[in-house]
């Protein structure tokens, strides 16, 4: 079925005439689809307009005062907390649905620090934040991200739980098993082209967790911090004889290396380099040209913001640098700065959109719980982010095209997604693991 060259939703009798409306019946209609029984549909479809219409934080309690209902709060509790529904499957859908309104550009790995004044939610624990250099008690998770020309969504959420030893600040690398998790999950939800995984979470282990990526045969992009170590490799692939440097050393004087320039976006420059990650003390920045890390050869892509006006850089000439090592590529450096941006979308959406779909606020000591209501805090997201789209598009008309173009509401699969041995693109999507 060909998509509608306009997406807002064609009013039909007896139908809802907002956006938004026609959004959250069809996402339900489909999403819930694997739901055994009706009240669980009906508790579902309320928790769902509850996280998009209750003012302040989106608490189960705030979420029931919509409801008018005295007690509506209890039973929402158990509908989240207790209720045998699969989040894994209302997620795998969500990820399904948006792939079929179209194919992703990439995939958005990110962490998310959720700040916590007590210790009664599931998960909290001290952890340190370098670029605060502060110690915040809270919750650790990490989302993965659709996202296309102009629509990003959470599909998934994995919650990195302390150690049963804990009491001592948790490293900041600790999340890489969760992260491994989500791209691996990502390597199999749109089968055909692969879409690359832009992994926006700084580690110092960034060159080792991608080579632990390498089997998949999936693009990936991740952050490091300037201060990686790194062994430049020639046109024959061999480690020069320069020692190792790190990484913004590289951006600062890439002529003296014989690395081209590219300007990539006005007021961007950029420079893409083949490198080796040098193993932590095998080496250092001083260690001989021989030193190799265990990663294979990456790609360094490195950027400085020098707008004068400060508009990318917000500080003038020079005031924000960004590294990312990738898995060798022919992507030009401007393909690479795209990335780049896509990565500071669902940055800032996940603070604007997150904050008004509740994906903070979830207060309760479940660890099934906390899954459910970020699974539906996601799709809560969904509806703002698509109904958003639509009033762009209304707005500049339906005959300018954005990027991406919903299917009105009343588009339906032939078969449920849960149901569906074969859908367009390939064999049915599988983010469960």
């Amino acid at each position: 079925m060909p998509a509608s060259p306009t997406a807002v939703p064609p009013p039909l009798p007896g139908r809802p005439t907002s956006t938004q409306e026609a959004w959250v019946e069809d996402l339900c209609r489909h999403l819930f689809v694997s739901f055994t029984r009706a009240d669980h549909h009906i508790k579902g479809e309320q928790y769902l307009r509850g996280l998009l219409t209750a003012p302040g934080r989106k608490s189960i309690r705030n979420i029931a005062r919509t409801l008018d209902d005295t007690g509506a709060a209890q039973r929402l509790h158990h509908f989240i907390c207790n209720a045998p529904w699969s989040w894994r499957t209302v997620r795998e859908a969500l990820a399904d649905y948006l792939i079929a309104l179209t194919r992703p550009r990439s995939w958005v790995v990110r962490p998310m620090l959720i700040p916590k004044s007590g210790t009664n939610s599931v998960g909290v624990h001290r952890r340190f934040v370098p670029a605060t250099g502060q110690l915040v008690n809270g919750q650790l998770a990490y989302g993965l991200w659709y996202a296309g020309q102009a629509l990003n969504v959470p599909v998934d959420w994995s919650l990195h739980l302390p150690p049963p030893t804990a009491g001592l600040p948790v490293p900041d690398d600790d999340g890489v098993a969760q992260i491994l998790e989500l791209v691996q999950r990502a390597a199999k939800a749109a089968p055909g082209v692969a879409a690359p995984v832009i992994w926006d979470s700084q580690m110092r282990h960034a060159g080792e967790v991608m080579s632990a990526l390498a089997p998949l045969g999936l693009p990936v992009m991740a952050r490091t911090p300037g201060s990686l170590p790194l062994q430049l490799v020639d046109r024959s692939g061999r480690p020069t004889r320069r020692s190792a440097l790190p990484a913004q050393r590289v951006l600062a004087a890439p002529e003296r290396l014989g690395l081209q320039v590219h300007d990539v976006a006005p007021g961007v420059r950029a420079v893409l380099a083949r490198v080796v990650p040098v193993r932590p003390g095998v080496g250092g920045l001083s260690g001989e040209s021989s030193a190799r890390g265990e990663a294979g050869e990456l790609m360094l892509y490195a950027q400085r913001y020098e707008d004068p006006e400060g508009r990318e850089g917000r500080g003038g000439p020079g005031a924000r640098a960004d590294f990312w090592l990738t898995t060798p590529t022919r992507r030009s450096p401007a393909d690479l700065h795209q990335y780049t941006r896509t990565a500071g979308y669902v940055a800032r959406d996940s603070v604007r959109i997150g904050g008004r779909t509740g994906l903070r606020d979830f207060e309760g000591r479940s660890y099934e719980g906390w899954h459910r209501h970020m699974t539906l805090a996601s799709v809560a997201y969904a509806v703002q982010s698509l109904t958003a789209l639509d009033a762009v598009r209304a707005e500049r008309g339906p005959h300018q095209r954005l990027h991406a173009v919903p299917r009105p509401y009343a588009y339906a699969p032939a078969q449920p997604y849960h149901a569906s041995p074969q859908r367009a693109g390939g064999p049915p999507l599988t983010l469960v693991g």
